[in-house]
């Protein structure tokens, strides 16, 4: 059906909340591919999935947070540096609908995700953390980079 996902560097953002965040999203997918691998109940595939959307919701929560945050130039670890905060602002404006659009679609996707077929599973998950990681996080990664 699939193999795990590995975690790897790359899906680190800088922020270690949000860091952490996509660790447990890792270990939740790996977590059903193992379950859907070794045969396990309907239940416990349910109550896994549940897992990784209430995790989804908590990261979702977190970065539209950090993003008003930086928009709104009330981000903490900038406070005092005037020309850095400027740009960063600028950066979270200049991102911020569009990931914004991007986390509620997130969100319906892990519920669209969890009534595929057991031999799409698998793979959908992953694809899904991927698009998120690595393709809409990227602005937030040169954000906390540029700090």
């Amino acid at each position: 059906m699939g193999q795990p996902l590995p975690w790897r560097d790359v899906f680190m953002v800088g922020h270690p909340g949000l860091d952490s965040e996509h660790q447990r999203m890792v270990a939740l997918i790996n977590e059903v591919i193992a379950a859907v691998e070794a045969g396990e109940s309907e239940e416990r595939r349910r109550g896994l999935m549940k897992a990784l959307r209430e995790v989804t919701l908590e990261h979702v929560r977190h970065e539209n947070a950090i993003l008003w945050e930086l928009r709104s130039g009330a981000y903490a670890a900038l406070q005092g540096r005037p020309r850095t905060q400027k740009f960063l602002k600028a950066m979270a404006e200049a991102a911020f609908d569009e990931h914004m659009a991007e986390h509620a679609s997130m969100v319906s996707q892990v519920d669209h995700v969890r009534g595929l077929p057991l031999d799409q599973l698998c793979q959908t998950l992953k694809t899904w953390f991927l698009d998120h990681a690595i393709k809409h996080d990227a602005h937030l990664k040169a954000i906390f980079q540029a700090m």
